[in-house]
């Protein structure tokens, strides 16, 4: 997966959080911007962003990441 991220990523590598869900090919990037701003996107396997956000903390921008994953697997 990380390899698959850095080829488009314009996420930090050094804070990065990478994981997928069954039943998509997505990506899930998570990161922390700033102390305040935890920043999470979807991305295809084809480097397009499908879903993407910023979020105050990291536990509302996992949240976030995984509630889109689900609606992208749902579609």
């Amino acid at each position: 997966e990380a390899a698959s991220v850095s080829k488009f990523c314009v996420f930090s590598l050094a804070t990065l959080e990478v994981g997928s869900s069954l039943g998509t090919t997505d990506i899930a990037m998570l990161e922390q911007e700033h102390p305040d701003a935890w920043r999470w996107a979807v991305v295809s396997i084809d480097g397009f962003v499908v879903d993407a956000g910023s979020e105050p903390t990291r536990s509302h921008a996992q949240r976030a990441v995984e509630q889109a994953m689900h609606l992208e697997t749902a579609s």
